[in-house]
C-alpha cells in the first residue's frame, strides 16, 4: 500500500489526470496544491479536458496566466472535503472567490454540471474528486 502523496503529485501520477496536472504546473497553482492546504480539488478528467471544443482548450492552455487560472481556480474549494461533505454544500466558495453549485442526483455528486466519476482520493493536504466535464466560470 503506498502512502498518500500532495495533491500536486497524486495528480502527476495518475494518469486519469495528465492534463489537468499540465494545466496546473503552466499556472503555478502545483506549488500552491503542493502546500500544506488543506485543499479539495474537483479535478476533470483527461477524457473531460478532450470533451472541450479544441479552440477552447487551445484557448485556455494559450493563457496560463488569465482564463486557464481562473478556470482551475474555480475548481478548488478550501478544506478538506469528502463527496459525502461536498454534498451538502450547496454553493460554497471556490479558490476564484465565486461559489459553485453542489448537488446531488441519483446518488451522484453534482459539482456545477459535472458530476464526479472518481470520488475521495486521498492526498496528504486534501482530496481529490474526478469530475467529468471542465466546469468554465461564468
Amino acid at each position: 500500500m503506498t502512502l498518500p502523496a500532495t495533491i500536486t503529485r497524486t495528480l502527476a501520477a495518475d494518469g486519469r489526470f495528465s492534463l489537468m496536472a499540465q494545466a496546473i504546473r503552466a499556472t503555478g497553482l502545483d506549488a500552491v496544491l503542493a502546500g500544506k492546504g488543506p485543499f479539495t480539488v474537483c479535478a476533470p478528467t483527461d477524457d473531460a479536458f478532450r470533451q472541450l471544443p479544441k479552440e477552447t482548450l487551445a484557448a485556455l492552455m494559450a493563457d496560463p496566466t488569465g482564463q486557464l487560472f481562473r478556470v482551475l481556480q474555480y475548481h478548488i474549494l478550501f478544506g478538506n472535503l469528502s463527496c459525502h461533505t461536498i454534498k451538502k454544500l450547496n454553493f460554497p466558495k471556490t479558490r476564484l472567490g465565486i461559489t459553485v453549485e453542489i448537488t446531488e442526483k441519483g446518488g451522484v455528486v453534482i459539482f456545477g454540471g459535472a458530476r464526479v466519476t472518481i470520488p475521495d482520493i486521498a492526498c496528504t493536504n486534501g482530496v481529490i474528486h474526478g469530475i467529468d466535464q471542465v466546469v468554465i466560470p461564468r
